[in-house]
């Protein structure tokens, strides 16, 4: 199914209908209302996840507002598809008032250049990337910042020039947001370029911060629960694991794990469900085929003389309990 098309009541006058119609398809249920003035077909939004519909009123808020929007943070890292772990509230825009201008409702605006580090996507402008990247390091706390930090390293399976692409699911021919939070867009950022922003921070607790999680932050980790994972090892002590080690499986082909103890020699993975859900994994085969292969790659690894032990998300959300989860596996503790 095709994504909405959001509807304005212009739209409606053009077809030669009375614009006060909309009011009464939402009254009736048929229709929602995006945001004032911005409507959608009620059946083409309940399907929608969290992401799509704030790519919506993303778009909804661009069409009805004079002028266009800079997005920026949280918004404009969820079309980079950085990882900010789950979607925001508000919709961020800048504005170069000095008093921060008037946040409202579900926007928030926040003082900045409109003119200066941004970058044109589809039909959104946002400030680009390295920006983003930065604003959020210093703000969020330092997990959450480690996330962000680690897919702005991370290169896209399918990257696209930073100069053409356009918002995940947002074809160039019209307004329909299906945002994909997992996969980061854009050329990935560097380690060099990240710490010589950070030099230019306007106080000295923001650049040691940045310094902090930069420091902290690798390319290598493959979803923000695996960088989750890797924050909560550090805080609990646990000695750090090496980041998507490669086996190779009878048939010649490579097998990453997430985390690698070599002593140890135990793989840990963090078991995001969602991958087994999603239709582009695995080639598109069935859940159940996906399942099968991905018992079949461990039972490949276990027959190397190797442990493996999985978490999930609520696992390693509960602190104490993935201390224990890691002690059971023999993981040493400093």
């Amino acid at each position: 199914m095709g994504a909405p098309r959001l509807i304005l009541p212009s739209d409606v006058e053009l077809a030669g209908q009375d614009s006060r119609l909309l009011a009464r398809l939402c009254n009736s249920g048929r229709y929602v209302r995006v945001r004032r003035g911005v409507y959608a077909e009620a059946s083409e939004w309940q399907p929608l996840d969290g992401p799509s519909r704030y790519g919506l009123r993303a778009i909804a808020f661009q069409l009805a507002t004079k002028h266009q929007p800079v997005f920026c943070r949280q918004t404009a890292a969820l079309l980079w598809g950085l990882w900010t772990i789950g979607t925001p509230q508000k919709l961020h825009a800048l504005t170069q008032e000095r008093g921060g201008g008037r946040s409202r409702g579900d926007i928030a605006r926040h003082f900045g250049q409109t003119d200066d580090g941004v970058v044109r996507c589809g039909p959104l402008v946002l400030t680009d990337k390295l920006t983003t990247t930065m604003e959020l390091i210093t703000r969020l706390s330092f997990e959450r910042a480690v996330a962000v930090c680690d897919s702005s390293l991370h290169a896209a399976r399918r990257p696209r020039p930073v100069n053409v692409f356009t918002p995940v699911g947002f074809p160039a021919s019209g307004h329909e947001p299906v945002w994909r939070v997992d996969e980061p867009q854009g050329a990935p950022l560097s380690k060099p370029e990240l710490l010589q922003a950070a030099e230019s921070l306007p106080s000295r607790s923001a650049r040691n911060r940045a310094v902090a999680v930069i420091g902290f932050a690798s390319g290598l980790s493959g979803s923000a629960g695996e960088s989750l994972s890797r924050v909560r090892m550090g805080q609990l002590g646990f000695a750090a694991p090496e980041l998507q080690h490669r086996f190779t499986l009878r048939d010649g082909s490579n097998a990453f794990v997430d985390f690698w103890f070599e002593q140890q020699r135990q793989a840990g993975e963090f078991d995001g469900r969602s991958k087994y859900l999603r239709r582009d994994w695995a080639g598109g085969t069935s859940i159940q085929d996906r399942i099968m292969a991905e018992k079949n790659r461990e039972d490949q690894i276990r027959a190397q003389d190797v442990g493996v032990f999985r978490w999930t998300w609520q696992e390693m959300m509960d602190l104490r309990g993935f201390e224990r989860l890691l002690r059971q596996a023999g993981i040493p503790q400093g």
